[in-house]
This record gives C-alpha cells, structure tokens and sequence, in this order.
C-alpha cells in the first residue's frame, strides 16, 4: 500500500495529464492513486473527467457517481453529472442534477443556463428561453448563457436578437471559438458570406482544430464555387472529427470529398 505523500504525488501528475489531452495516462494514475485512497471524491471526479474525454460515457459516469457518493454537495461533480446524463440522452436526470445546484446563489444562473439546453435540446424552446432569461437575470455578464440565448433566439425565428446576443457574448469572451462560429453560421443565413468567413476564420485563429468550423468554411467555399479550398476544409473536417454522434455527417462528407476528388481530378486532365 503505498503511503499517503505517494499517492497524493500520483494523483498530481494524473491531474497534470488531464491538462495536457493525455486522458489515457490520466486514467491509468488515477486508478493507481484510487487503489491506494478509495476515499477522495477528487479522484474519482478526475477519473470520470478523463474517460468521459476519452469517449468511455458509462465508466465515466460510474466514476462520478462514486465521487458524487463521497462528496454529494460538491457543485463541480454536480455539474460533470448533469453534463454527462445530457450527453447520453439521460435528459431528466440532467435537470435533476442542475435543478439541485439552482439553491446555490453563486451556481443558480449556470444551472439554471443549462436546464435552459437540456429543454432547447428537446425543443421545447419557450421554456429554454424562460430558463436562460432567468439566467441572463442573475448573471448578465455570462458569455456562456448569452450564447444559450443566441441559440434558443435563432431556433425562435429572432435572428436579430440572437445575433445581438451573440455580438455581447463575444465582447464579454472573445476567446471562444463556438460563438465566433455560430456568429459566423447566423451571418451566413442572413445573407452575409464575406462577414461569416472572417468570423470562421477567426474562430479557426482561436482553435484550428475544431471541426465544425471546416464544415462550416467548406460548406461557404463551395457555395462560391471554391472547390478546391472547400475540398482542403472537408478533408480536414474528416480528419478531425470522431465523433459516433457524427457517423451520419462524416459518411455525407465523404460523399463530398469523393465527389469533388472525381471532378477536380477530371478538371486537371483537360
């Protein structure tokens, strides 16, 4: 059994691995640390962030039932439940989670932010729109429930609100490459490409790796008929996304790909 400061070392570099991406490592110190401390909620918190990163939902959520079960008030685990049941189509449970955090004055505008996209995810847009207004109340300078609104408002038909939303949630958190997109993806549908793509690109400036904004630049690049450059985004696309949520849109963009493969490749023989 290995000692008290030895099993708090492993537990450090576990947690430093969850910083870098090294969700596999991070999981293996976990569970070294947690088979000498059975008893830190942290841990398991830690274990079940790393396999939910690495895409293991039902052992992720074991893990944080666990840390949930040592620690039942502690609000990030409550959050990291209700995130995971969202994630896994476990809908009501999800509210129950954030419903318990609403009691919490320094939470409430977060939980009740994200009871607001539980219901949009159901479409039961009129009670998300409820939920993030009483949010935006508590919390108005929140980029996160400002973006919540921009989605909840484009869902609606009001696109100048959304986008109104949307503007104050990227001056409140101009780091964030989602709202960047989805300002960029209501430009689009307004009828403005040259401002969408400078919006795209900023969001690729911010994270190159996301894959929706390659999506998103070569839906754009082909609708001008920029096959070349939208061929270069919808490979990267495919190189980026894993998701088996998006097995459906990777299989249509591969038809793309082939199909702008075969006409550029005939355009090159002519």
């Amino acid at each position: 059994m290995k000692s008290n400061n030895e099993w708090r070392s492993i537990a450090r570099k576990a947690f430093a691995l969850l910083e870098t991406g090294d969700w596999a490592g991070a999981v293996k110190l976990f569970r070294q640390a947690l088979a000498s401390e059975e008893t830190v909620a942290e841990l398991y918190a830690g274990l079940g962030e790393a396999l939910a990163e690495g895409g293991e939902s039902q052992k992720a959520l074991d893990a944080y039932l666990k840390a949930h079960q040592l620690a039942p008030e502690d609000v990030e685990s409550l959050f990291a439940l209700g995130d995971l049941y969202f994630e896994m189509d476990k809908d009501d449970l999800a509210l129950e989670c954030y419903g318990r955090l609403v009691s919490h004055p320094e939470e409430a505008g977060e939980a009740l932010a994200r009871m607001g996209m539980v219901h949009a995810g159901r479409e039961e847009y009129q009670q998300a729109l409820n939920l993030l207004e009483q949010a935006s109340r508590l919390d108005p300078q929140s980029a996160f429930v400002l973006n919540g609104l921009g989605e909840v408002y484009v869902a609606l038909g009001q696109q100048k609100r959304a986008l109104e939303a949307w503007r104050k949630a990227s001056r409140i958190d101009p780091e964030d490459p989602h709202i960047m997109l989805n300002l960029g993806e209501l430009q689009y549908d307004m009828g403005e490409p040259a401002a969408a793509e400078r919006l795209y690109r900023q969001a690729l400036e911010l994270d190159e790796e996301l894959p929706e904004v390659h999506l998103a630049l070569g839906n754009l690049m082909l609708s001008q008929g920029r096959e070349r450059q939208a061929l270069n985004h919808y490979r990267r696309f495919l190189d980026l996304e894993k998701g088996q949520d998006a097995r459906d849109l990777i299989k249509e963009v591969s038809a793309v790909v082939e199909e702008l493969e075969a006409e550029l490749g005939r355009g090159s023989k002519k």
